[in-house]
């Protein structure tokens, strides 16, 4: 998303359009401008955690053009931050009404839609956006659905995702670390090894793949090798809570 260009507060949009100076003359805009100026102020008071204007400037930018389905997709993404899911589903909605394949819409809906536990839904979504030729990361789709599975809990349909996203980019960081997680939760160690194995040869781990190594090696009875996961979590890591539970494991 582009950076929001941000108007003067001395141009007053309202519903009808708006009057603006501009070289010293006055001229009316059109409710569209209208809109989009309302647009742009509202993602950057959203960006700037200024939850309150960004919903009155939104909102007003959906009532002056109601055809924009980004204009709904970011109203849905503030409503979701304000805790008022309904709301949030119905923008969502009609983004979706609107850009029917915007694939990037379908993937944060169907993120929603999980979150309400209606499962067969959410993974509708989430394969419609990985099935979509113009997106651009179908892998994030599919490793959001196998987390979706989990969530069910159906491990090896999540397990089936993990490995199809897998398939897109062999190196994809959060389904290589969710494959482990699989492999872990469901008692194959060895499994589980080989993944965070991959994970730690694609770049930086982060403090859970490095938790969930210790975990691994301490399973199969490599204490130094856990031990060097443990050192390397505390280099990277000396605050984080998988920092605490190694600490508190004794």
């Amino acid at each position: 998303m582009k950076r929001a260009v941000l108007v003067s507060l001395l141009a007053t949009i309202v519903l009808s359009g708006c009057v603006t100076e501009s070289n010293g003359r006055i001229s009316r805009e059109s409710p569209t401008d209208a809109a989009a100026y309302n647009y742009q102020l509202g993602v950057e008071y959203l960006r700037n955690g200024k939850l309150r204007q960004a919903r009155e400037r939104l909102e007003s930018s959906v009532r002056q053009n109601p055809d924009v389905a980004q204009t709904h997709f970011t109203l849905a993404i503030l409503y979701q931050r304000v805790d008022e899911p309904d709301l949030a589903g119905r923008s969502f909605r009609n983004a979706i009404r609107i850009a029917p394949n915007d694939a990037a819409v379908q993937n944060t809906y169907a993120i929603y839609l999980c979150g309400k536990r209606d499962f067969a839904e959410a993974e509708r979504y989430f394969i419609r956006a990985a099935r979509n030729p113009l997106y651009q990361t179908p892998a994030v789709a599919l490793t959001n659905a196998g987390v979706c599975m989990r969530e069910k809990p159906d491990l090896a349909a999540a397990e089936k995702y993990f490995r199809d996203a897998l398939q897109v980019d062999g190196d994809f960081r959060d389904a290589l670390l969710e494959l482990a997680l699989v492999k872990y939760e469901t008692g194959n160690a060895m499994g589980a090894r080989a993944f965070v194995q991959r994970l730690m040869a694609v770049g930086e781990p982060s403090a859970q793949a490095l938790w969930l190594g210790w975990q691994v090696e301490r399973e199969l009875g490599d204490q130094r090798a856990a031990d060097e996961f443990a050192d390397e979590l505390r280099e990277r890591f000396p605050d984080s809570a998988e920092m605490r539970r190694i600490e508190q494991s004794g």
